[in-house]
């Protein structure tokens, strides 16, 4: 199936994660020219050595080096991607969980950085590529978020209360982008096999065991989490990144042209509601 992905410009922010990464070779392999952002050169050096692992040439991707939570890099990052690459046809955002925290427990110190990172970030970077997808006449705005953005668990009230609001308001950004052949489309996942899942499930047991727990309990504590997680997947098993890069890949491609608004869930069937 051709996805009509061959030349275009991608831009993949936050390439270091896992599930970033893994969206990236997949849309080099379908000759997608890639423009990749990392906040450190350390961490895009883990970048570039994950895709020549995956045989991904070094010209289809630039690597550059930005800070999401500073708007002056958000707008440095799409105007070095038009300089040396000439457009943006698609964007590739990513919002993950946050510390462990309880409502009661949010302190305003906690709340606001949340925010510029969750909301603000990918706000910024949409404001920055709209008017070059107009230009061109197209467009794909893709944006990750975890499951906590639709739904509220124990220890996740920051992370729902900082990404929720994205869910508003790229619904009506995706209204009032469609005249203009752009599509804005959330992935929501949950339960990736993947180092940004175990941070989460360590910090989480972390938070349970409190200050005195030693790393043993703490590792002992984790596995129970990450394996009760499990259970409650219907399909019994985490997905791996590629699955969620593939995912993104399609949505990218030509072929979705007519998917617009969509909050496309990809957790195993964990999550229950209709909506």
């Amino acid at each position: 199936m051709d996805l009509g992905l061959e030349g275009k410009v991608i831009l993949v922010v936050d390439s270091q994660l896992a599930i970033m990464t893994s969206a990236a070779v997949a849309l080099a392999k379908e000759g997608a020219r890639l423009a990749l952002s990392a906040p450190s050169n350390r961490h895009m050096r883990h970048v570039e050595l994950e895709l020549a692992r995956r045989n991904i040439p070094q010209e289809r991707f630039r690597g550059m080096i930005a800070d999401l939570e500073r708007e002056h890099d958000v707008r440095r990052l799409v105007r070095e991607t038009l300089h040396r690459q000439g457009d943006v046809s698609v964007l590739v955002t990513m919002v993950q969980n946050l510390q462990i925290a309880g409502s009661p427990e949010l302190q305003d110190e906690q709340i606001q950085p949340a925010l510029a990172r969750n909301f603000l970030a990918p706000l910024h970077l949409v404001r920055a590529v709209i008017p070059h997808m107009k230009r061109l006449g197209e467009g794909r705005i893709i944006n990750l978020l975890p499951l906590s953005a639709l739904e509220v668990s124990p220890g996740n009230a920051l992370s729902s209360a900082t990404t929720a609001p994205m869910l508003a308001y790229f619904k009506g950004l995706a209204s009032e982008l469609a005249p203009y052949r752009i599509t804005v489309n959330n992935v929501i996942y949950e339960g990736v096999q993947c180092q940004e899942t175990a941070d989460a499930m360590r910090a989480r047991a972390a938070c349970e065991l409190g200050d005195d727990a030693d790393e043993d309990a703490i590792a002992d504590r984790a596995e129970c989490i990450t394996q009760k997680t499990v259970d409650d997947i219907p399909m019994k098993r985490m997905a791996e990144p590629h699955e969620i890069g593939d995912i993104i890949c399609m949505i990218a491609s030509k072929r979705t042209s007519y998917i617009t608004g969509a909050n496309i869930i990809i957790d195993g069937g964990l999550h229950h509601t209709y909506a």
